[in-house]
């Protein structure tokens, strides 16, 4: 064998060495399905069992004592919230304008919805005409209500009225 074959049959076995050492590094040949199956999770605590006594009723208040009735039904002559005849939460509307012509109506829904109120269109009948009323709400807070209003009579330039909302 010359010497020029015997270079390069050692190049090749040397470069194959190499090969054999570098390939497993730079291929991950790990299936690629297997799924780590070890636990992040601390272990439990150990926690003790607390015994708690029940607590006594005093003597001085009266077992037939019913919270309901003692909680008075609030209403808007000067307070915020409350419930209906129903015993349903008192609500709140802002009625922004009432118009004859519903296309004007419309229109002033328009821009309270690119506003982003929540706004809805109420027929009315007064004095055998149809009137449109644009109402925003029902807000069950009266203060929220309050809120809406000025900010809509300075956005919209106009004199807002707050209505109580009857469901």
């Amino acid at each position: 064998m010359s010497e020029g074959l015997a270079k390069r049959v050692a190049g090749t076995l040397v470069l194959g060495v190499i090969g054999l050492i570098v390939l497993p590094l730079l291929i991950d040949f790990t299936d690629p399905n297997k799924v780590d199956r070890t636990t992040k999770i601390p272990a439990a605590p150990s926690i003790e069992a607390v015994s708690l006594e029940r607590a006594k009723r005093p003597e001085s208040v009266n077992a037939d004592f019913n919270v309901k009735k003692s909680l008075p039904v609030v209403t808007n002559d000067g307070d915020d919230f409350g419930l209906t005849d129903k015993g349903l939460p008192q609500a709140w509307s802002v009625q922004v304008g009432s118009f004859t012509e519903e296309p004007k109506a419309k229109k002033l829904l328009k821009k309270l919805a690119d506003q982003g109120y929540k706004a809805f269109i109420e027929r009315a009948v007064i004095t055998g005409e149809n009137h449109y009323r644009v109402v925003v709400g029902p807000k069950i807070d009266w203060r929220r209500a309050k809120a809406a209003s000025q900010a809509i009579d300075r956005i919209f330039e106009t004199k807002s009225i707050i209505l109580k909302y009857e469901t």
